[in-house]
């Protein structure tokens, strides 16, 4: 299997780096096909100048005294194509033979770069490596005179280097610059989807009806935003057609359970000695007052998706309530032992009926799911202004498929789905929302074996 390379997940880092990598080739290129033709049109100049220097006037009938002169005039004229700080005798060099008198001038560099030979005379120029260096060289006869010129092609060739590398740091300047202008433009036209994802994070189920303008989008943005209204008009009017079903619902079972139940009471005081009838009476009381239960539940459901659940905050001390509890568990199981670490005051803001049924509903829990005779302990700390309860107990652990579902409503994980175990999946998801309504939180904190740990937040006054 063929490795692939990593996706970078950042689209607006992929949209710079591609824009400025683009770019960057397309200089690059551009780079290096400049660099071709100024190489190649410099040694077509130096080529072009040297064979004008060896058709001209001066190298026909010099005197002899004149030569230094003229080796003194090529090195200025091929100067200008050496870098700064070369010594002028290295430009270019002379040297000039008679047939009968032998050498006639020759530069002073020559035999320490050329050695003392001749070199091959003929039409045309050659190319000769001499001293480390590359040179050019040229010759032309008039009569028993032969002129040579070599032009030294390798300081020519280090000026053009330095000039490409001074053009290569450049682009990398340009290339940073580039970058950057790419990193701030892509964040410009990232605008309208972090705009969109603003909205998104801040949406809840009582702030369905916010809307993103599209009038100020761009015309590539504007359909998307458009969609996106849309699908939120269709979500908020479902949510309310469920939020508003849910009520409706609950609030109209109410009333007949409410009958039904009182009508059951008085049936089962009237059962007299018929202990069949009794006990089938009062199964069914049982099943009543637990349909109740899951009404009221859903009623509290219902507010709170609407976004109506109304808390009255009230100052109040929470230290009570959890003494009261833990008295509770004593007198339905003296066997299972209770750990108490508790401050003396817990001072919180809320409603003290809804936050007794949150934390009844997690000690409930700790005794219907724990290990029968196990602990359980209640705990409370203070930490950056925030009351931490932790209700735990002793336990096998939960199955890690199950924790992430365990606030869904009507959600039980398999071994609780017996009937000897009473509840029907909606006091965790009430529980939270409640603690949510209060500022706070609800969150399984540990779920390993050995124990069950269940943690409520709270603002501390």
């Amino acid at each position: 299997m063929r490795a692939r390379w990593p996706r970078l997940r950042s689209f607006r880092l992929r949209i710079a780096l591609g824009s400025t990598l683009t770019a960057l080739a397309a200089i690059f290129l551009l780079y290096v096909m400049a660099s071709y033709t100024i190489i190649h049109r410099r040694a077509d100049i130096i080529d072009h100048m040297l064979s004008a220097h060896l058709a001209g006037p001066g190298f026909q009938a010099t005197p002899q005294a004149l030569w230094p002169a003229t080796d003194a005039q090529l090195n200025a004229s091929f100067g200008g194509f050496a870098p700064p700080g070369i010594g002028p005798e290295a430009y270019a060099l002379l040297r000039v033979d008679d047939a009968t008198q032998g050498t006639l001038y020759r530069s002073p560099a020559w035999s320490r770069v050329l050695g003392d030979a001749a070199p091959q005379s003929g039409p045309g120029l050659r190319t000769l490596e001499g001293g480390g260096q590359s040179w050019r060289i040229g010759s032309v006869t008039h009569g028993s005179v032969t002129i040579w010129v070599a032009v030294n092609r390798s300081l020519s060739d280090a000026q053009v280097r330095a000039s490409l590398l001074r053009f290569a740091a450049a682009i990398g300047v340009l290339a940073v610059a580039m970058g950057a202008l790419a990193w701030y433009l892509a964040g410009r036209a990232m605008r309208p989807v972090e705009h969109l994802t603003g909205v998104m994070v801040r949406l809840t189920a009582s702030d369905l009806d916010q809307r993103v303008s599209a009038a100020e989008e761009d015309l590539e943005f504007a359909q998307m935003v458009s969609v996106f209204n849309g699908m939120l008009d269709r979500l908020q009017r479902s949510f309310l057609q469920a939020a508003r079903f849910s009520g409706d619902a609950a609030h109209e079972l109410k009333t007949p359970l409410t009958i039904l139940q009182g009508e059951l009471e008085r049936s089962f005081a009237r059962a007299g000695a018929d202990p069949v009838l009794e006990q089938g009476l009062a199964n069914m009381l049982d099943e009543v007052r637990r349909l109740d239960s899951i009404v009221r539940k859903l009623l509290l459901l219902a507010r709170a998706d609407a976004g109506q659940l109304a808390i009255p905050m009230c100052p109040l001390d929470l230290r009570p309530a959890l003494d009261e509890l833990a008295e509770d568990i004593g007198l339905l199981d003296d066997a299972r032992p209770v750990r108490l670490e508790l401050p003396d005051h817990i001072a919180v803001r809320g409603d003290a009926e809804l936050l007794r049924q949150v934390l009844h509903n997690l000690v409930s829990n700790a005794t219907k799911y724990g290990q029968p005779g196990g602990w359980i302990a209640l705990s409370a700390r203070q930490k950056a202004g925030q009351w931490r309860i932790d209700v735990s107990n002793a336990s096998d652990g939960i199955a890690p498929e199950h924790r992430h579902r365990l606030f869904d409503r009507f959600y039980r994980a398999d071994h609780s789905h017996q009937r000897r175990v009473p509840g029907v999946g909606l006091g965790l998801s009430l529980a939270r929302d409640i603690a949510v309504a209060h500022g706070g939180t609800l969150a399984l904190a540990d779920a390993n074996p050995g124990q069950v740990r269940f943690r409520l937040t709270l603002p501390a006054v």
